[in-house]
């Protein structure tokens, strides 16, 4: 073997090695933050179900130990308030405030008036045309 494929290699090898290295760094950077973002996804849902299956101690507990969570750290902060707003987002979007009929109906009457509208100037220009 030649001196020039013995070099290839041995730099090759290297960057072989370079290249495995960041690999596991991603996958230890990744698996890292994913073991977070489902330990507070379920921590969030047993938050929001503890009423159901806990007793009272046992919420009272749980609850005021993300008080303590939520007043110490910033990032638990913006992250409880992004989960609720994404749990709530839904329930919002179909609370009885608003009549989906009626939101309808006022919707099919504007595209109406604006086809009315839009069939008055058409009749308006024609007009115009025939005169001048």
């Amino acid at each position: 073997m030649s001196a020039q494929q013995k070099a290839i290699r041995i730099v090759t090898a290297a960057f072989r090695a370079v290249w495995f290295l960041i690999l596991i760094a991603n996958f230890l950077v990744v698996s890292a933050a994913c073991v977070l973002i489902t330990a507070f996804v379920a921590y969030a849902l047993a938050l929001t179900i503890s009423y159901l299956l806990f007793s009272p101690e046992w919420t009272r507990a749980l609850w005021q130990w993300a008080l303590d969570l939520y007043a110490q750290f910033h990032w638990f902060k913006g992250a409880t308030i992004t989960f609720f707003m994404l749990l709530l987002l839904p329930i919002l979007k179909l609370w009885p405030g608003s009549d989906l009929k009626a939101d309808a109906a006022r919707e099919c009457e504007a595209m109406r008036i604006n086809d009315d509208l839009i069939a008055a100037r058409h009749r308006a220009q024609s007009k115009m045309k025939l005169r001048g």
